[in-house]
């Protein structure tokens, strides 16, 4: 079972940081709080607001299609043992995603800020 943990970006930097969603891969700016995904205290990666609007099976699903899709976006690894390694990976994230009911209401709700910020 995933959780979600919010942090605030870095408040003296220039520029908002771009970070890359562990779900759909995408890359998106934090504007107000950023959200990491937690299996225990193990760090999954960061989770971007339109994966946290669609709920863990929703995320579960995009992160299927990262995986069907076979890496053609050019940020998986080529091939060999680094391609494998990614794959067991996503696959591992995707059941954590599918084992989680929900994700909690202030995450939520933090995703919707941030949507209405991108505006």
């Amino acid at each position: 079972m995933l959780r979600i943990v919010s942090f605030h970006p870095f408040p003296d930097e220039a520029l908002a940081p771009v970070r890359e969603c562990a779900c759909c891969g995408e890359h998106y700016t934090v504007k107000r709080r950023g959200m990491r995904l937690f299996s225990g205290d193990t760090l999954e990666g960061e989770i971007c607001p339109d994966c946290v609007l669609a709920g863990p099976v929703g995320a579960a699903g995009k992160v299927r299609e990262r995986i069907a899709a076979g890496g053609r976006s050019g940020r998986a690894p080529a091939e060999g043992v680094e391609r494998a390694s990614w794959i067991r990976l996503l696959r591992r994230r995707a059941l954590l995603l599918e084992e989680t009911p929900s994700f909690s209401l202030d995450a939520r709700q933090a995703a919707v800020r941030e949507t209405r910020e991108r505006r």
